[in-house]
């Protein structure tokens, strides 16, 4: 966690999905706020068109990145991502306010948000950098960044593949299973939490390696620094082995077999804002139900 930042904030971005009437009323008084401390705001376009209010400040993506000292990311973790991909790999740093369910990403709920975003504006927050994973098919480097996990996967319901993962040089082992999830600490509350994998901290820098359902008695998840390389081979069968991969759940891509899949760290990262009593096991408590008694 890093901890305060001087610079000033005084160019504001906006940018989310909306999808009731209450939403509307939140990115409403986030420009009431916006507006009283004498902030330029800048909405992206596609969520200026829900208000005639929010369409004074609309303006391009590029006009944002350009312009910008903050986004606010006005949704659940899923936009959150989308902005990160978009907005936050080009050093702006990202607000979450959720307007999701869980939210990992997106810490400040609706409640909470004028007394939160006041104090950000006066320079009280913490920074929280996150790397990404960068993808090599073969010889050729990906587009896709992934924040939370990359997912190599049959692409079939009930359909295993078999492949080989390494670590660097050195063989992990051979795997016959529904898939691989390769994942961050930021993708440990995603979807390797539902396949059963751990949670880590986000101050540590660590990948995670999980297969899907595997055919095996004795595969656990395994954690490695973040410096070094996964590579897994699909492995050769008469030509019938298929598969896939997705990038945090999206842009699916066919994978043939005897191809090599490389993800190591990116160097680009996404630096994200926290109220300054932000708590990660709060986070959990809320989240996931610890602690709360099985007897209502």
């Amino acid at each position: 966690m890093v901890k305060n930042m001087k610079k000033s904030m005084q160019k504001i971005g906006l940018s989310g999905l909306l999808g009731s009437k209450k939403n509307v009323e939140i990115i409403d008084l986030i420009i009431k706020i916006l507006e009283k401390e004498n902030r330029e705001i800048y909405i992206e376009g596609k969520l200026a068109k829900y208000s005639s209010q929010f369409s004074k400040y609309s303006c391009s993506s590029k006009k944002i990145i350009t312009n910008c000292d903050l986004l606010i990311s006005v949704g659940g973790d899923g936009t959150m991502i989308n902005n990160a991909k978009e907005f936050g790999i080009k050093g702006i740093p990202i607000l979450g306010v959720n307007l999701g369910s869980l939210g990992f990403l997106t810490d400040i709920a609706p409640e909470e948000l004028e007394s939160h975003l006041c104090n950000i504006l006066k320079g009280k927050f913490n920074l929280d950098k996150r790397f990404f994973l960068e993808t090599k098919l073969n010889s050729e480097i990906l587009n896709h960044r992934s924040l939370n996990e990359v997912v190599m996967h049959s692409g079939a319901i009930a359909r295993m593949i078999e492949f080989d993962v390494y670590v660097e040089n050195n063989l992990v082992y051979k795997q016959r299973a529904d898939g691989l999830i390769v994942f961050t600490s930021t993708g440990s509350t995603a979807y390797s939490l539902s396949g059963g994998g751990p949670l880590i901290h986000p101050d540590l820098d660590i990948i995670g390696i999980m297969p899907m359902f595997p055919h095996s008695l004795n595969t656990t998840p395994i954690l490695i620094d973040d410096n070094k390389t996964i590579r897994i081979i699909l492995t050769k069968i008469n030509g019938k082995q298929k598969s896939e991969l997705s990038f945090d759940g999206q842009n699916n891509m066919p994978v043939q077999e005897g191809s090599e899949i490389s993800i190591h760290k990116s160097e680009k990262q996404v630096t994200l804002v926290h109220p300054l009593n932000n708590d990660y096991f709060f986070g959990c408590r809320s989240k996931l139900g610890w602690g709360k008694s099985i007897v209502n």
